[in-house]
């Protein structure tokens, strides 16, 4: 399960160190679906690459087939943020949404994300409560910095 919660966090990360980065009306709204789309794959690559060169190096030995297949379905988790962003985006072209605000809403939707995804992978592990909020505050902190930076910049 833990490969699994890790994978789809590199997607949201990937999304939201993007949408920080971009400039509002500086792109189109297919661009952005395409961007959105390829940096995903680029992720899951990424990905797939750190988990198996990991896990040889955890056993000493090249991984077979069938473990390469492990990897690659969990991996492939990692495009579940990139492609809910670029539905969004699609949706927000029909409906003529404002990039600032097309923007916002995905940052802060990559921060809930976030928080999901710590909370749940705490509490997976001891469904001690608690703890798992506060993981979710502590994660949830840690990316709020990168807003108050993109903010001050």
């Amino acid at each position: 399960m833990a490969p699994r919660i890790a994978s789809v966090l590199y997607g949201v990360i990937a999304i939201m160190t993007a949408d920080l980065i971009v400039e509002p009306d500086r792109l189109k709204y297919a661009e952005s679906t395409w961007g959105v789309l390829l940096i995903g794959l680029a992720m899951t690559i990424t990905r797939i690459f750190v988990r198996v060169v990991t896990k040889e190096a955890e056993i000493g030995a090249h991984l077979r087939m069938k473990e390469y297949g492990a990897i690659v379905r969990d991996s492939l988790l990692v495009m579940l943020f990139p492609v809910i962003t670029a539905s969004l985006i699609v949706v927000a072209a029909f409906a003529s949404t404002q990039w600032v605000f097309l923007l916002e809403i995905i940052l802060y939707l990559s921060v809930a994300a976030v928080f999901v995804i710590s909370f749940l992978s705490s509490y997976i592990l001891d469904r001690d409560i608690w703890l798992a909020l506060s993981r979710g505050i502590v994660w949830v902190s840690m990316t709020l910095v990168l807003v108050a930076v993109k903010k001050l910049v």
